[in-house]
């Protein structure tokens, strides 16, 4: 059962639920007509036919007809389990979005688990009471535990109606008729129940390919949310089983949106402030569902190895150019600071394009190259740190990037996507870039070194701000000569020093073993005239002659496995 939090509380759309056993509802009502259509069919060739056959076939008429009708009364109560659960959750979570706002609207701060706490600003202001200070500070504290208790009472008690709901639903399904059931004369489905949320990318493959070919195409056509996430599993199977979610999330963001926009008129100037700035966040996410879509439109070539649209902060996605289960060569770019799916995916997707045509003009240069494959990903899989938007969400995210929590959470995730690549491949071993940009490199380097092994061979990070821990290339599991950096002219984020090992941080750019690639204007080995670049966002992008700049360049040609065609300083 999921844990239920304050962001949870906000997305779910019980609604959806409700039209979950609609459908159901319609299903039974089908099963019921078409078996009973099917069984006076069979009954009415008995006038005509008899014999042995015809026995046989009026006793399996008769099992099928009680698998149907067993299978259309799971579905029915199947449909007023879903109905009464939806009910018992949209009371459960009005109850916490009541409690959470009523903290809010007297300025405390709440967190997603329903921690409540005083905002500095409530306490400076009860300072500059004189002597009452401290009985005001006791006054905050004990309305903010008071808070504290009545939120998560409330998502404790949405957690119970959600394990209640799935155990009306459950019971449902139990009576569906299973393999070897008396008087029904069917095999049944047998199935392998898949690894845990967060299982490594052997042992999805592992419960994979323990499949038969009809569970897998059941699983992607009936559950997709189970099979497109799931690391070590196949591209293809990946691509379509998101591909596949991406409508029924719309629905159910368009859904809560609908939901939200008639608590928006809601008599209740609290309910009505809060269901505002829940729209503003599922107006987001639509957002990203469009970017993910126009990323994926008109490129065949393209696939779409992660979707998580509404269980974080913020929606993760990852595409791939080209198929990484057969490439040669794969990289893949880890954003920072301020990327959004639907602000960076986009355009991350066409420079990791950009950087594949680059490394294949390399690779065709190059005699017995001629012929290998590259696969780049831009994988924005994590919540990055925002400081974008009100002022308060500026000082968050001011923190956020001065810290390394967001990055440790999204390292945990990028080293598993990591490992998934090396798993499902179908050659022996892939020849992998770890690509970091900004605050991203200080996830990528985490990556690196979470437990167990990775099967990346070259890391290049640009504009980084430092790598936590890593005083040389073997911190990261690498061997000398296969770490790589830039730092452009005017990138002022690259020298914070602010994650490196020391007291006082430092920079990749002042680690030892850590090759320097250019990022000046300069005409590379392949005798094109190619523009620097300047500040900290332009390293892959192209130039004004339309090629990538001496520091896009470099990237190719380290995602090629082509270090001696790099320029470095």
């Amino acid at each position: 059962m999921t844990t239920p939090t304050v962001s949870l509380a906000e997305s779910w759309a019980p609604s959806v639920l409700r039209g979950q056993g609609a459908q159901w509802q319609r299903c039974a009502r089908v099963v019921d007509a078409q078996i009973d259509g099917y069984v006076r069919a069979v009954d009415g060739a008995r006038d005509h036919w008899g014999g042995v056959a015809a026995d046989a076939a009026w006793a399996r008429a008769g099992e099928i007809g009680a698998i149907a009708t067993r299978t259309a009364s799971a579905l029915q109560a199947a449909a007023e389990a879903a109905n009464s659960g939806a009910a018992q959750l949209e009371g459960a979570r009005d109850g916490v979005l009541a409690t959470v706002a009523a903290a809010r609207a007297e300025g405390f701060e709440v967190a997603d688990d329903g921690a409540v706490g005083v905002p500095p600003g409530i306490f400076l202001a009860a300072l500059g009471s004189g002597s009452g200070a401290a009985m005001a500070t006791a006054i905050l504290d004990h309305r903010a535990r008071r808070h504290q208790t009545m939120i998560r009472a409330a998502l404790g008690e949405l957690a119970a109606a959600d394990g209640r709901a799935t155990s009306l639903i459950a019971t449902a399904f139990a009576q569906l008729p299973r393999a070897g059931d008396p008087g029904t004369g069917w095999a049944g489905v047998q199935t392998v129940p898949p690894p845990p949320d967060g299982a490594s990318a052997e042992a999805n493959r592992t419960w994979w390919d323990a499949l038969t070919t009809g569970q897998q195409r059941m699983l992607i056509e009936t559950t997709p949310a189970s099979v497109g996430n799931r690391d070590g599993l196949p591209a293809a199977v990946r691509h379509r089983a998101n591909v596949d979610r991406l409508p029924v999330e719309r629905a159910a963001l368009e859904a809560t949106r609908r939901e939200l926009s008639d608590r928006v008129r809601s008599p209740n100037n609290l309910e009505s402030l809060f269901a505002r700035q829940q729209l503003v966040d599922v107006g987001r996410r639509l957002a990203d569902i469009d970017t993910v879509q126009s990323a994926l439109e008109q490129h065949p070539d393209r696939r779409l190895l992660l979707l998580e649209v509404r269980s974080g902060e913020q929606v993760h996605a990852a595409v791939a150019i080209g198929d990484p289960d057969t490439a040669d060569h794969i990289a893949v770019s880890t954003p920072g600071l301020n990327s959004t799916v639907r602000g960076s995916l986009g355009s991350m997707a066409d420079e990791a394009g950009a950087l594949q045509r680059e490394s294949r003009i390399q690779m065709r240069a190059t005699p017995g190259r001629e012929h290998e494959t590259v696969a780049t990903i831009a994988w924005v899989g994590y919540d990055t740190p925002q400081m974008s938007g009100s002022i308060t969400d500026r000082i968050e995210g001011g923190l956020a990037v001065a810290l390394e929590d967001r990055a440790r959470a999204g390292a945990r995730d990028l080293a598993r996507f990591y490992d998934g690549l090396g798993v499902a491949h179908t050659g022996s071993d892939p020849h992998i870039t770890a690509i970091g940009h900004s605050y991203g490199s200080v996830t990528t380097g985490l990556a690196l070194r979470e437990p167990g092994h990775h099967p990346v061979d070259d890391l290049v990070v640009y504009g980084s701000p430092g790598l936590v821990g890593v005083r040389s290339p073997s911190d990261l599991g690498l061997v000398p000569g296969h770490a790589y950096e830039m730092t452009a002219d005017g990138d002022v984020i690259a020298r914070l020093n602010r994650f490196g090992p020391g007291p006082f941080g430092g920079g990749p750019y002042a680690t030892d073993g850590f090759t320097h690639l250019a990022t000046d204007a300069a005409t590379t080995p392949d005798g094109v005239t190619r523009d620097g670049a300047s500040g900290h966002s332009e390293y892959p992008r192209t130039g004004a002659n339309g090629r990538l700049r001496t520091s896009g360049y470099n990237l190719a040609a380290i995602i090629a496995d082509l270090p001696e065609r790099a320029v470095t300083t």
